[in-house]
């Protein structure tokens, strides 16, 4: 099963966000529930690495953090495929990140080497979708902030692919951030 940890978004969030995705044609925008800042990104993991994974994840609970979106933009140099929101920068969240990282080491799983941006995804897009909409949409959106919101845990999520349409993601496990970082 392809296995990924993420924070989900507070309800108030995901619905500005809900109501910024128009304005692209192409765009295959995310359904509200699909929402999410991905920690790691663990690939296809067989049933035994999935288990040593979950003890690793819960094996050292850290701290609460908060988290605050901003600014836009898009992925894809000389075809641009997905359209996001950024996260603004954050020392806590990147431990969270090396933490899933460290846990997938430990269970025996190669995560991708590439550098961690964290972001929303708000929408893929097909090939060949306008860049002038891509552009304006980033330009709309290029001061878009939200106020910091409490991360007290994060999921560990399957995504199962479909014939047809978005993949299905099932919530595996959850993960308590306990307190606050010092």
């Amino acid at each position: 099963m392809i296995l990924f940890a993420a924070i989900k978004l507070p309800p108030r969030t995901t619905k500005r966000l809900v109501k910024e995705q128009k304005g692209v044609s192409g765009a295959r925008w995310s359904d509200a529930d699909k929402l999410h800042i991905t920690l790691g990104y663990f690939g296809e993991v067989d049933d035994d690495r999935a288990e040593i994974l979950d003890e690793e994840l819960a094996r050292k609970p850290l701290p609460s953090l908060e988290i605050e979106l901003r600014g836009a933009g898009h992925f894809g140099k000389a075809e641009p495929h997905a359209i996001w929101i950024g996260v603004a920068p954050n020392p806590a969240l990147t431990r969270l990140h090396e933490h899933c990282k460290n846990a997938a080491r430990r269970a025996g799983i190669q995560m991708e080497k590439r550098l961690y941006r964290p972001h929303v995804t708000l929408a893929y897009l097909k090939p060949f979708s306008p860049i002038d909409r891509i552009i304006s949409f980033e330009k709309r959106l290029a001061d878009f902030e939200t106020l910091p919101f409490l991360v007290d845990e994060f999921f560990l999520f399957s995504s199962h692919r479909k014939v047809n349409g978005p993949n299905i993601y099932r919530m595996e496990a959850s993960y308590p951030l306990i307190g606050r970082a010092e």
